[in-house]
């Protein structure tokens, strides 16, 4: 093999090596990684259905608080996030680190033991930290 096919492979390799070392994590919900607002309108109707029809689908929620007007509010959520490629870069992945990925976050609002209102959303969500 000559050298530069030795040289074609090394970056090669390399290049295969920084693509496999791109993390991913996820935190939170785990019933909620493949939902959408449609698929949520589906199993959820304001009005009809009841708190136990909501911890039976989604669990207990991660965040119960009240609104200002006395109605229970339940939020779920989950982030599935990557590293970003530069982070493996030597000397600039030691002064910057990033991710990005999706957070989906679920607000259910009850009206005594029914859903009043919910809505679900999902955002591009980037970090980063570091000197850059």
């Amino acid at each position: 093999m000559s050298a530069r096919h030795l040289r074609t492979l090394a970056v090669t390799l390399s290049l295969t090596g920084l693509i496999a070392l791109t993390g991913c994590a996820s935190e939170g919900n785990e019933t909620l990684k493949n939902e959408t607002g449609a698929s949520i309108d589906q199993k959820i109707h304001d009005g009809v259905t009841t708190k136990d029809q909501i911890r039976a689908l989604f669990g207990d929620p991660r965040e119960s608080t009240f609104t200002d007007s006395g109605h229970e509010q339940w939020r779920y959520a989950f982030t599935n996030a990557s590293s970003d490629a530069a982070n493996f870069i030597p000397l600039y992945g030691d002064l910057h680190q990033g991710t990005h990925g999706t957070e989906k976050t679920l607000t259910v609002i009850f009206n005594g033991n029914v859903v009043w209102h919910h809505t679900m959303n999902a955002s591009a969500v980037k970090t980063g930290s570091g000197l850059f």
